[in-house]
């Protein structure tokens, strides 16, 4: 069976991920900015990863896989700055089926973890809460700054083991 797997990565967490499964999979981690350059016809199993922005997959990356990833056995992961479990990691997952599955492609894995927020985008976020502090996605709750603070240790040693377990085996 010959695999690849595919990612997006703005802060490395995906990335981390990516490259674990690849191991698991005895395969290549391609990242998204070069995957142009790969015939997708060539490959059993499509391994493709993302992170959320936003609540969706990252644009250019969702984009891809609408144009480019039809009728194909795949798994997908996620990472995201939402607790796992969540509403939020839920309707990540949701979306990411929907995504596959209208382009005919059969879904043989998924996984999703919590991944450290990038820096900016907290600061961005801050900013937001205090501009206004009355909006629940915006407020500062102390809810909301204990997750990212949590989010800064992810993906961890376990995430990289479930992501690796998730993956394992796939047979086409």
């Amino acid at each position: 069976m010959k695999s690849i797997v595919i990612y997006t990565s703005k802060s490395g967490n995906t990335k981390k991920i990516a490259e674990a499964i690849a191991g698991e999979l005895s395969c290549e981690a391609i990242n998204f900015a070069n995957a142009g350059k790969i015939n997708l016809s060539e490959f059993d199993f499509i391994a493709l990863g993302y992170y959320i922005d936003q609540g969706s997959p990252e644009k250019e990356f969702k984009k891809f896989i609408s144009q480019s990833v039809k009728n194909k056995k795949v798994g997908f992961f996620i990472t995201l700055g939402a607790d796992v479990p969540s509403a939020h990691a839920t309707q990540a997952i949701d979306q990411g089926k929907e995504l596959f599955v209208q382009n005919g492609n059969e879904i043989l894995r998924t996984f999703i973890c919590q991944g450290a927020i990038a820096p900016e985008v907290i600061e961005q976020l801050k900013k937001l809460g205090k501009a206004m502090p009355d909006d629940p996605r915006f407020a500062l709750t102390p809810e909301r700054l204990e997750r990212w603070e949590r989010a800064k240790t992810h993906p961890d040693e376990a995430d990289v083991e479930a992501a690796k377990k998730a993956f394992r085996g796939v047979k086409i």
